[in-house]
This record gives C-alpha cells, sequence and structure tokens, in this order.
C-alpha cells in the first residue's frame, strides 16, 4: 500500500524537521486532552467522598481547583493543537508548491510529440485538480492520521487499565468495519481516477471549443457542440455521484461504530456500577474516552476515502513525470558548444510509430480509431542528405504532406534524432547542450504563438532587455510597422490570448521580428509567410535577403519565390527528395519544381489582374 505514495517521499523529506516537530505537537495534545478526562473522573471522585463534616468551603476550593486544572489543560490543548495544523498544513502548502515545480519542470523538457499526444485538457486536469487532492493528501490526512493513532493509542491504554472486560467489547466491531472500510476505499479509488479523466476529457473539450469559437459560430455548430459538451459533462457527474455514493456509506459506518461501542460501554458499563464492581469516575472517564474517539472514527471515513483518491491522483500526476524525455540532453563529458559550420545531414530517416504504440496519458487515446490504421506506422522522412555550407541558404518545397515541417522541427531540435546523422561545424547536433543549441538557433514555425501581452513584449520574447530602438528595428525588418496604425496603442496594444486581436499575417510578422530581434547563426523558417499577401511577402523577402546575409538559413515555403534566391532548393515528395538544384537547374529540368512554378505565376498574374490580395496558403 505504502509503495504507491513513495513518489510523494522526495518532498516530504525537505519538510521532516518541522513535520517531526508538528507531530510532537500532536502527540503533546492528544496527551493533554487524555489527561482531562482523568481530571473529570477524579473530580467526581472527590465530590462522591466530600461530606457535610469537611465543610462547604473545602468543596467549593476543591471545585476551583479542578476547574482550573481542566481549564488550563483545555487551553494549553489548543494551543498546542494550533501549532501543529500550523506546521504541518503549512508544509503540505511547500510540498504541493514543490510537486507542481517539478511536474512543470518536466513538462518544459518534454518534446512537442507529447503535447501533439495529450491534449491540454488532461494535462491541466492532473497539473490542478489532482495536486489539489495530493495536497489533501499530504496535509489534512496526515494530521488526522498522526492524531488518530495517537487518540486511540492513549484512550485505549487508559481504558484497558480502568475496565478491561468492556474495553474489549465496545472496541470488538472496530476490526469488521475496518474491513468494509477497506473494501469500499477500493472502489472509491477506482471510480476517483476515471472521475479525474472525465474531468480531463471535459477540460480538453472546453479547451477546444473556447479556441474554435469562431470555426463554431461560422458553421452553426452550437447546438452540436453543445451537445459534445453535454455528454462529457454527465459523464463526469455520473462517475462523481458514484464516488460520492461509495464515501456516503463510509460515514453511516463510522457513527454506527461509535454509537454501537458507546451502547456496549453504557449498557454493560452501567450495570457494573450499579453492582460495585467498578465506581463511577472510572465508568463517566470511559464514556468520555469513546467520546472522544467518536471524532476520529468519524473522520476516518474522510482519512480513507481521501487516501484512496490520493493514490489515484498521485498516478495520475506522476504519470507525466514518467514520461520519457525524448530530447536527451548530452552527459557533461560528452558535450560540447555549438560551433556555427558546415550543417551535414546524412542520411535523415523519421518514422512515427503506430498510435496504439505511442505514449499517451491515460484518457489520451484518440476515440473512434479504426483499430487496423492505428497500428501502422508512418514514415515521414526517408533517407534525406544533405550539406549546407555556413552563410548559404537551403530551400525547402513540395506539396502538402510532403515532409517539409518535420525536417524543420528536426533541425530546430524539437525531434529526436539519432546519432551521426546531423551535424554542425563536425559536431554531432546531440553533443551540443540543448539550451545552447536553442540560443544560437532561430526557428519560427508556421502556426505563430502569440501571449497575452503587449507586442512589443511579444517581439521581445528572447530578449526582454532588448532596447526600443532594437525592436522598432526588427519590428519594420518584417513589415509590421506599416500596421501599427491600426492598433490602438500601436507597439503597446496587448494583443490578446494567442493574439486573437491579429490577423494570421500580422501574428506571423511578429513572430518573424521576434528572430530578427535575436540575430541567431542558424534560422529555420517554416512557411512564415503563409498568411501574408503576395506585396507584403516581397517586402519581407527583400528585406529578410539582407538580414539573413552570412546566415546559414532554411527557408521551406508553399511560395516558391521565397527560396528562388537559395544555394540549393530541395523538392520533397512523400518525404523523400524528388529534385534538388538551383532555381534555374530547376526551372530547366522542367520536373515537379517547374510545374509548380507555372501554376503559382500564372494564378499570381490572374489575381493581380483582378486586383485580389493573395497569400502563400491560397496560392
Amino acid at each position: 500500500m505504502f509503495r504507491e505514495y513513495a513518489p510523494l517521499w522526495p518532498f516530504l523529506r525537505r519538510y521532516l524537521p518541522s513535520t517531526l516537530l508538528g507531530a510532537l505537537c500532536i502527540l503533546l495534545s492528544v496527551g493533554l486532552k487524555v489527561w482531562i478526562p482523568l481530571l473529570i473522573g477524579e473530580a467526581l471522585e472527590s465530590f462522591q467522598q466530600w461530606s457535610p463534616a469537611d465543610g462547604k468551603d473545602a468543596l467549593v476550593s476543591g471545585a476551583l481547583e479542578s476547574a482550573l486544572w481542566i481549564s488550563g489543560t483545555a487551553l494549553a490543548v489548543s494551543i498546542v493543537r494550533t501549532s501543529s495544523r500550523f506546521l504541518i498544513l503549512g508544509n503540505s502548502r511547500r510540498v504541493a508548491a514543490d510537486v507542481r515545480a517539478h511536474v512543470f519542470d518536466h513538462l518544459l523538457r518534454l518534446a512537442p510529440s507529447f503535447f501533439l499526444r495529450n491534449p491540454a485538457g488532461q494535462i491541466m486536469s492532473r497539473v490542478i485538480n489532482d495536486l489539489r487532492v495530493v495536497q489533501s493528501l499530504v496535509g489534512p490526512v496526515i494530521l488526522y492520521i498522526a492524531e488518530n493513532l495517537a487518540l486511540f493509542s492513549f484512550c485505549v491504554v487508559v481504558m484497558f487499565r480502568t475496565d478491561p472486560l468492556v474495553t474489549v467489547l465496545a472496541l470488538a466491531p472496530y476490526p469488521f468495519a475496518f474491513f468494509k472500510a477497506r473494501q469500499l476505499a477500493l472502489r472509491i479509488q477506482l471510480g476517483s481516477a476515471a472521475a479525474q479523466s472525465a474531468l480531463g476529457d471535459l477540460s480538453t473539450k472546453v479547451d477546444e471549443s473556447l479556441s474554435g469559437q469562431q470555426v463554431i459560430k461560422t458553421m452553426a455548430l452550437e447546438d452540436s457542440d453543445l451537445a459534445q459538451f453535454d455528454a462529457r459533462a454527465r459523464r463526469y457527474r455520473d462517475l462523481n455521484l458514484e464516488v460520492t455514493k461509495q464515501r456516503a456509506k463510509l460515514v453511516p459506518l463510522m457513527l454506527g461504530l461509535t454509537s454501537l461501542s458507546t451502547v456496549v460501554v453504557l449498557g454493560l458499563g452501567g450495570l457494573r456500577v450499579a453492582s460495585g464492581e467498578t465506581e463511577l469516575g472510572p465508568w463517566t472517564a470511559m464514556l468520555m474516552y469513546l467520546g472522544i474517539l467518536a471524532g476520529p472514527t468519524r473522520t476516518l471515513g474522510f482519512v480513507i476515502s481521501t487516501l484512496r483518491r490520493g493514490a489515484a491522483s498521485l498516478e495520475r500526476l506522476f504519470e507525466i513525470t514518467s514520461s520519457e524525455v525524448e530530447i536527451q540532453e548530452p552527459p557533461p563529458g560528452q558535450r560540447v558548444a555549438f560551433t556555427p559550420g558546415e550543417l551535414v545531414v546524412d542520411g535523415l530517416s523519421v518514422t512515427h510509430p503506430p498510435i496504439s504504440e505511442q505514449p499517451h496519458l491515460e484518457g489520451s487515446m484518440p476515440e473512434g480509431l479504426d483499430p487496423e490504421r492505428a497500428k501502422v506506422e508512418r514514415t515521414v522522412l526517408r533517407d534525406l542528405s544533405f550539406r549546407l555550407k555556413r552563410g548559404e541558404v537551403l530551400g525547402v518545397v513540395g506539396h502538402t504532406g510532403s515532409g517539409k515541417t518535420t525536417l524543420a522541427r528536426v533541425l530546430a531540435r524539437q525531434w529526436p534524432v539519432e546519432r551521426g546523422v546531423i551535424s554542425i561545424g563536425g559536431s554531432d547536433i546531440n553533443d551540443v547542450a540543448l539550451a545552447d543549441w536553442r540560443r544560437r538557433v532561430g526557428f519560427v514555425p508556421q502556426e505563430a504563438f502569440l501571449f497575452g501581452r503587449s507586442l512589443a513584449a511579444n517581439v521581445a520574447l528572447g530578449r526582454p532587455d532588448a532596447p526600443r530602438s532594437e525592436i522598432e528595428h526588427a519590428v519594420e525588418i518584417s513589415q509590421l510597422a506599416n500596421d501599427l496604425d491600426q492598433l490602438p496603442d500601436g507597439l503597446d496594444t496587448v494583443v490578446g490570448e494567442r493574439g486573437v486581436n491579429l490577423s494570421g499575417g500580422q501574428r506571423q510578422r511578429t513572430a518573424l521580428a521576434r528572430v530578427f530581434l535575436l540575430e541567431r547563426e542558424l534560422v529555420i523558417l517554416d512557411d512564415t509567410l503563409s498568411a501574408v499577401d503576395t506585396h507584403t511577402a516581397d517586402r519581407i523577402l527583400a528585406a529578410l535577403e539582407k538580414f539573413l546575409s552570412g546566415k546559414t538559413t532554411v527557408i521551406v515555403s508553399h511560395r516558391l519565390s521565397a527560396v528562388k534566391h537559395a544555394h540549393e532548393i530541395l523538392v520533397l515528395e512523400e518525404g523523400a527528395i524528388a529534385e534538388r538544384g538551383t532555381h534555374d537547374e530547376l526551372l530547366a529540368r522542367g520536373g515537379i519544381y517547374a510545374e509548380l512554378w507555372e501554376k503559382q505565376e500564372r494564378h499570381e498574374i490572374e489575381c493581380d489582374e483582378l486586383g485580389i490580395e493573395i497569400t502563400s496558403e491560397e496560392t
């Protein structure tokens, strides 16, 4: 059982001294709490033994002394008990913060493929909701377990010393109740895991619907989308109700246990007092001890259910940290610095394993997959080889799905690659530290992601301390300066979540401006002008030619005019190199490239005659 909670030990160990101090406070408070019935029992005995001959003053002074002792002990219990809660519950929040930071750090080191396989809703559900359960596990649960163990130990020992027979009979139902509680706890654990997975599915649907609101409204899909949301919400509700039903069974079980024990003490103990086998004071103390145990017995239901829910949440949470970091840092002794030089790709192949064999978080496997297709692996790149000297430009073109973006991601080290396949400056890229590689390589993906901050802050994302003048210069090169008049606060305009206030072309140009500001030595552009009109693209390309002078550059593009000045152009077809050469050589060859060039030229001429602005995607 304890093996399920082992992942928490490294985090708990950091706060072990204060946790032990909190446990000591719990022992002290329990000891004082158990002492109070003894004081009350002694007071009752002294009242019984008082006679008028002793005088009223003796009775009053005895009562005052007992009251002072009982009140002082109760005050000490409250102070020490509060201290224990401050220490242990405070540590629970520190542990939760450490676990959250650990999980998030691991997420940052995972390859982009992990986030393609697992929806954001499933990840967020684990990091937020499951972590909340774990916080309860290391806070109230640890507190209650320590307190209840101490209370049961103290009370049972004192009760045995008072009346062994009544104590054994009063505690006899406990083993049967614990056995039944364990059965319920296992059902709670399984149900809780299913409910948390359903919550992740629901979170994914909310994220998907909010992100796709424009499409949903354009295609009048509100009713269909609501039905899908409602189905997921109902499933989450039903699973939660089932867990609640199992947890609710624990409460009457524990209450019945307490009531049964009280009946035994009242009935059998009362008879023994009446027959003179025991005194009224000890019998009263026994009843008070049962009253003290009633609270812990009731909380046992909460403890047992939270322990099992916590085990399920821990498994889901640490399922993230057990996910393999596919792009590993080189060992310290093997690590080399990024050396600008010739980029060599020798026999690069990329194959995606079957979807059924890819590691998915529980609940993240796509639904409705054809079982046969889910077992088929897919080769995206096939035996690519090329050499790109320092300062040269490589163009990569081809039809949709030919592997262009995969090549760009591999070169940006967003995809794992075997040793001996890619090198730069004579060093294998797997020997270069990831942070060093990404500081020297500028990668602009086709889908530009902007954060909910000002436009200037988005441009300066990689250089937050960049002077305003340099930010403005980068914006000018990317041809975004012409659009600033359309924005209410110019560069200081907050662009909204994911840049929703900007057009697709403006987002792409913002991403380009980021790279212009960073001055990287290897620049990889993945169809970064696909949402930009032809005339703006021509101006950007003219500026790019000057900016990229002396930089090793890989340009992936649907628009062939973007690569016509490249030193070499690769034409990909189904993941393999179908043609290669310069722009003029490929046109002279009359193959795929020449055919695409002719189509694009004809289309652009027709659109110019009609006065229509087109983008690379439309081309």
